[in-house]
């Protein structure tokens, strides 16, 4: 996995569900199928600037420090959905997105900018292209996910 997908599933899993330690992050990575260390658990918490701060519940765990809303690449990627989709379909494990002409290339650049964990891999022709996920699920949540973004 690497290191942009790796912190985009972190960022992921500590915003689900607090995350309280190292081990316990570490722990989770593996289940999703990472095989990473934990110096480089540690590397990735000083490169994200990740903090641990009591949530609403009052459990410490790990939190981004001046976490944006939104970051500006996503908002680019919206912008670029909204402007050049125009339809989305998920079949088996693949999300198939029809855009305007010369418009796949501008949308995959940002999807793979991003790093959803989701999102093995894009490819892109001129006006339609692929996202390749892990399982038929992930390709319908996903596929749900850019249709919302389209909004």
């Amino acid at each position: 996995m690497k290191k942009k997908q790796r912190q985009a599933l972190i960022r992921q899993m500590i915003t689900e569900q607090p995350i309280g330690t190292q081990e316990e992050l570490l722990t989770r990575l593996h289940e999703a199928g990472a095989d990473v260390t934990q110096a480089t658990i540690s590397r990735d918490i000083r490169e994200m600037k990740l903090v641990k701060s009591q949530n609403e519940n009052k459990i410490v765990c790990y939190t981004l420090f001046n976490q944006p809303s939104v970051s500006l690449n996503e908002e680019r990627l919206r912008t670029a959905i909204r402007r050049e989709v125009l339809r989305i379909q998920s079949v088996q494990f693949m999300v198939i997105v029809l855009t305007e002409r010369n418009g796949a290339d501008v949308v995959t650049n940002w999807l793979d900018e991003v790093a959803y964990p989701e999102v093995v891999g894009t490819m892109a022709g001129v006006d339609t292209f692929i996202i390749i996920c892990r399982s038929e699920e992930e390709a319908q949540r996903f596929a749900e996910k850019l249709e919302k973004m389209r909004e």
